[in-house]
């Protein structure tokens, strides 16, 4: 039987349309915020890799460590 609203399915239809349009704004709220988060991590990383090759300098200029210590740590740091 047709409804007032002219078919038995445009309810239904607008109702999915709605839903469909929420899991969209949902996955693109998503995608940024995962899209930051790897943004941000592969920043931290490399701050912490240029704060521990400070302290690597700083070491060897002090002379706590040869500079064949340095250089194999050195490696270690960006490896």
């Amino acid at each position: 039987m047709m409804g007032w609203n002219g078919g038995m399915m445009n309810g239904y239809v607008i109702g999915m349309g709605f839903i469909g349009w929420l899991v969209q704004l949902a996955l693109f709220i998503a995608v940024i915020y995962l899209a930051f988060v790897l943004i941000k991590r592969v920043n931290n990383k490399s701050e912490d890799t240029n704060r521990y090759e400070l302290i690597l300098k700083e070491r060897f200029a002090r002379g706590d460590i040869t500079e064949e210590e340095y250089n194999k740590m050195k490696k270690v740091l960006h490896d």
